[in-house]
């Protein structure tokens, strides 16, 4: 399965299901040299940062308090956490210090928990970086801006937006992946290039969130193409309930029939949960579905798995980096395997060998290692280049000035000034139901530089 963002982002379209049913080349992980390369005297520079260490905070989603939701973890993720820092302060640490780790399990279902651990980390604990995941959708991002605007403080995050890291103090949010802004308009870029929709009449499907950036993206592809359009979707989606988004969707349904909409780009995965995805495709049959986030194949190999034929997600579109099993194997991601198997005792499951265990769950500890393992290496890699004594104006300034990085799980990788969101690889692929035993992407060509 082709993977672009944490684990968690199916996990909450899964809760969301529930609800409603209810109502180039890597070197290792960590990238860039051991220690640094300056004598000059480490000092006290920064909040978080002493002549010896620097301490982190690193949150992760706590999936014990929605195990009813989801049929998969990441493992024991302080665990994980541990080993690959561990590992970090073995081979030098960072810039000559050690690094030092507060670690979080935060429940996405309590928010004021959530909240409570931006005061937490940074007013307490004095942390100079949190990196994980923190504020998860379909929140606005505010707990985000907490750490990374109020409190002035770096946040490393794997699910973010463009819209939110434009909200924060420039440079101190950043991301492993790409922002969904970036994402679709690198799709819609891959899919004028090939003419994969000509002729088609497209409208957009997007949640109360990404709608603006969503609707200027997809008509700047429309206009450009010489495309008909039709009228453009908002769903309303929270935690607590889909009533409200159910009905919306059959409202703009019958819109797109009247309006001959043959094409649906989805922005997002809340709208592209397959409770709405089965909606769409059963009232209208043969409609081309493009989704920029390829965690929607969790979705649809859960409809594999329970017979749905046809596959509502049948033939869709998305933008992929590479898969699962071909990330595993980069020796980025084998170099935090082996940091960790040696650490722990434990093996770590290659993706295409995992099955679920006595208690049904699935155990994805790569996903976990690999998001972690990501996280640490630009953290790393902009701690120094910003110098032996690093502090906030100099950590931006590395992020603004390093062109290219090195992350375990990406071919093509970089930060900039204005870009904040790393990953650049990715090709286009097609929902295949007839590949291995529950479906898979099928690559259209090979990854690609969308930065460009």
């Amino acid at each position: 399965m082709f993977r672009v963002r944490s684990g968690f982002a199916v996990a909450l379209v899964a809760l969301l299901a529930m609800t409603a049913c209810s109502s180039d080349k890597k070197t290792t992980a960590t990238g860039g040299s051991s220690s640094s390369s300056s004598s000059a005297a480490l000092t006290a520079s920064f909040r978080g940062i002493t002549a010896t260490t620097i301490k982190i905070g690193v949150v992760s989603v706590d999936f014990k308090c929605i195990e009813q939701f989801v049929d998969f973890n990441q493992g024991d993720a302080e665990k994980i956490a541990k080993a690959l820092v561990d590992d970090v302060n073995k081979k030098g640490g960072i810039g000559g210090r050690q690094v030092e780790m507060v670690f979080k399990s935060l429940c996405p279902l309590q928010p004021d928990t959530v909240s409570a651990a931006c005061t937490s980390l940074t007013d307490d604990e004095q942390v100079f970086a949190v990196m994980g995941v923190y504020d998860t959708p379909p929140s606005d991002g505010s707990q985000q801006l907490c750490v990374a605007k109020d409190k002035d403080t770096v946040l490393i995050d794997e699910l973010t937006t463009q819209k939110t890291m434009d909200g924060a103090t420039p440079g101190l949010l950043l991301s492993p992946h790409i922002n969904p802004e970036r994402r679709l308009d690198a799709l819609l870029n891959l899919l004028k290039q090939k003419g994969s929709l000509a002729g088609k009449t497209v409208a957009l499907l997007a949640d109360q969130n990404n709608k603006d950036a969503a609707t200027a993206s997809v008509k700047k592809f429309t206009d450009g193409a010489g495309l008909k359009t039709g009228d453009t979707g908002v769903l309303t989606i929270t935690n607590d309930d889909t009533t409200q988004a159910q009905a919306q969707l059959d409202t703009f349904i019958e819109k797109w029939k009247q309006q001959h909409v043959d094409t649906l780009v989805m922005s997002g995965l809340l709208v592209s949960a397959k409770q709405f995805v089965e909606k769409i495709s059963a009232a209208i049959p043969g409609i081309t579905l493009v989704a920029d986030d390829s965690g929607v194949g969790e979705q649809a190999s859960d409809e594999v798995k329970a017979g749905k034929t046809p596959n509502p997600y049948e033939g869709l579109l998305t933008l992929n980096g590479l898969n699962d099993d071909e990330t595993f194997v980069l020796p980025g991601v084998q170099a935090c395997v082996k940091a960790y198997q040696d650490a722990t005792g434990d093996t770590v499951i290659a993706p295409k060998d995992l099955k679920p265990g006595a208690d049904g769950k699935t155990a994805k500890v790569f996903e976990g290692l690999e998001d972690r393992c990501n996280e640490l290496a630009i953290l790393k890699q902009l701690l120094e280049k910003a110098g032996p004594n690093p502090t906030n104006d100099s950590f931006i300034a590395a992020a603004n000035s390093i062109g290219k990085i090195q992350l375990a799980t990406s071919q093509i990788s970089s930060l900039g000034q204005g870009k904040y969101d790393a990953d650049d690889g990715f090709r286009l692929a097609s929902w295949d139901s007839t590949i291995g035993a529950s479906g898979d992407f099928k690559p259209q060509g090979d990854v690609a530089d969308v930065s460009k």
